[in-house]
């Protein structure tokens, strides 16, 4: 029989004689048409996809390899890629927050229909739309809308997109369609800093373990979550060991004077005496945690007439923490202290580093804008340019 129509159904239906008893008869997703050209075309469609069915069949009865399977929906595919990839990667709750804004987005598609256009045109709306919290801060919170993402944030998702989809080769394609969309252009901020006036503010409006916290950031340059995740038995009077780092490195950090004075100023509990900090790990989750902390630096810095917030450019945990640690470092030592300050912060890469470097106000910079305006450099006219008068031009006489 082939291809069919029925009286009752606007697609065409495939009557495939070689399937097994109870699966000939199948709907295909190719509409009849209204049109005698439609209708050409579309039966056309229905007659190609007749003998591929037919030979998939065939294949499959006798044992021949066939070609790529069927390509499951992203939804599909990106739960197995939650359980067997995500699972095991430190920064998860992060990326499952970026997988389920993926999943609403390109769930019902696919993984092989997805490509570059469909991707280019939901960047573009999710660029300038924002974001809509029905319950702010728990079940009875306010409504509140975030402004939309910035072009980071957006790259930093489809980052993600891609390497779901690079996980389906080549099982479902031969190369992620993604593999060459190039980023949205970024503009890198100029990052702030805390300055020491600042610091000391601040601190007068912290308990003991929060300015324990903020200093064991500030002096040995460590990230807040390890900061959270820290254990007496990891504190060796002068030194302390960081251990299950975001990029897996552990290492060991020397102790400041004054840190030593907080770290031995914050009280042991005696319901969890193995954690350093276990008040601030009462969360749920990592994020849960940070933002717990941030919030207790917001109020600290309000108390302090401080800026706080990249809105703002005022103080945040980071910025005030491993950011200017890492600048007050390079500025004592310039860049012979680049190397320094990248084991103390176990950075693998010191491209950071070298990027604070360059935005440091250094010595030579200084003197170098302050010999603009000096007298050796001021012309013989004060207030007047010395403008060189062009040399009139004369006619050669011809020989």
């Amino acid at each position: 029989m082939g291809v069919f129509t029925r009286p009752d159904s606007p697609w065409y239906w495939l009557w495939l004689e070689t399937a097994p008893p109870g699966q000939e008869r199948e709907k295909t997703d190719i509409r009849i048409g209204t049109t005698t050209a439609q209708r050409h075309d579309s039966r056309q469609l229905a007659n190609d996809l007749y003998h591929r069915r037919m030979n998939e069949i065939a294949a499959r009865i006798h044992r021949l390899p066939q070609g790529l399977p069927k390509a499951p929906t992203f939804a599909v595919f990106a739960k197995w890629y939650d359980t067997n990839v995500i699972a095991h990667h430190k920064g998860h709750e992060r990326e499952r927050d970026i997988l389920r804004r993926l999943v609403q987005a390109f769930g019902a598609l696919a993984i092989d229909a997805i490509d570059p256009a469909t991707v280019i045109a939901w960047r573009t709306v999710r660029r300038m739309t924002g974001t809509t919290v029905e319950h702010f801060g728990g079940p009875k919170g306010k409504p509140r809308t975030f402004p939309p993402p910035t072009a980071r944030t957006v790259n930093r998702e489809v980052d993600l997109l891609q390497q779901i989809l690079a996980a389906a080769v080549p099982k479902y394609f031969d190369e992620s369609p993604l593999e060459d969309l190039p980023d949205l252009e970024v503009v890198d901020p100029i990052r702030r800093t805390m300055s020491a006036e600042e610091e000391r503010r601040i601190l007068q409006e912290l308990p003991a373990d929060l300015r324990a916290i903020l200093l064991v950031g500030l002096d040995t340059l460590t990230r807040l979550k390890d900061i959270l995740n820290l254990r007496r038995r990891d504190d060796h009077g002068t030194h302390l060991d960081i251990v299950d780092t975001k990029n897996g490195l552990s290492h060991t950090v020397p102790v400041s004077t004054r840190l030593r004075l907080a770290l031995d100023a914050v009280p042991v509990d005696a319901r969890k005496p193995e954690w350093y900090f276990p008040k601030r790990r009462v969360a749920r989750t990592e994020r849960d945690r940070r933002g717990a902390i941030a919030h207790a630096l917001k109020r600290a810095c309000q108390r302090a007439h401080v800026d706080y917030g990249r809105a703002t450019f005022g103080v945040t945990f980071h910025w005030g923490t491993r950011r200017t640690g890492a600048t007050r470092m390079i500025r004592a030592g310039g860049d012979k202290a680049i190397a320094t300050a990248q084991r103390i912060g176990n950075w693998k890469d010191p491209t950071v580093l070298i990027g604070l470097y360059q935005e440091t106000i250094t010595a030579e910079m200084r003197a170098a804008v302050e010999s603009v305006g000096s007298p050796q450099t001021a012309t013989a006219t004060p207030g007047r340019l010395a403008i060189a008068k062009p040399r009139a031009k004369t006619r050669r006489k011809r020989a």
